[in-house]
């Protein structure tokens, strides 16, 4: 772990803090860079650094019908000890070739972020996505929070890089990776 990291996790002692996860972002990052998050490693490393409350796990579920309906069920079943599911129905939008999928749960985490502001001292996102800039706005300016977002280093948008406290996932993998990296 880097002295940026380091820095950025002390900065959250002793803080209640929440984690809201975005499975949408997430799930094509896990694809791309072949390895997962161990959310019982995520949620003991990140208890050593802060009051940790809860990890909220934003998903969309696909259709029964759906050839990836069995994995993610799956990959739900493994991390549901750890995690407070959060789920909603994938979007399946007809397009001419064919039928694009649509997670879009970046509103989901914002509401949930928005609903328990209030009882935390500090929230992490875990997402790269540049939608997430005015979150961090009103978690800073208009509750004077702490905001973090984590995710792998080619999937943080530049605005989150450039305006927010960010942690590259890569930089904590040795501490958070899920052996075997089984689904």
């Amino acid at each position: 772990m880097n002295q940026h990291t380091e820095r950025i996790l002390k900065n959250l002692a002793n803080k209640k803090t929440g984690v809201f996860c975005d499975d949408s972002n997430l799930f094509y990052a896990y694809k791309k860079y072949n390895w997962r998050i161990d959310f019982k490693k995520l949620k003991k490393f990140l208890s050593q650094y802060c009051d940790l409350k809860f990890i909220n796990y934003h998903v969309a579920i696909p259709a029964k019908s759906d050839n990836a309906y069995g994995k993610s069920e799956k990959f739900l079943a493994n991390i549901n000890q750890d995690v407070v599911l959060k789920k909603k129905d994938l979007k399946y939008i007809p397009f001419s070739k064919g039928i694009t999928k649509k997670g879009d749960v970046d509103i989901n985490v914002a509401l949930d972020v928005v609903r328990n502001i209030d009882q935390l001292d500090a929230v992490i996102v875990l997402s790269g996505d540049s939608d997430y800039l005015e979150l961090k706005n009103y978690v800073v300016k208009d509750k004077r929070k702490d905001i973090v977002f984590i995710s792998y280093k080619r999937n943080m948008a530049w605005e989150l890089k450039r305006y927010c406290k960010t942690i590259f996932l890569e930089k904590i993998k040795h501490y958070i990776i899920l052996d075997n990296n089984k689904p």
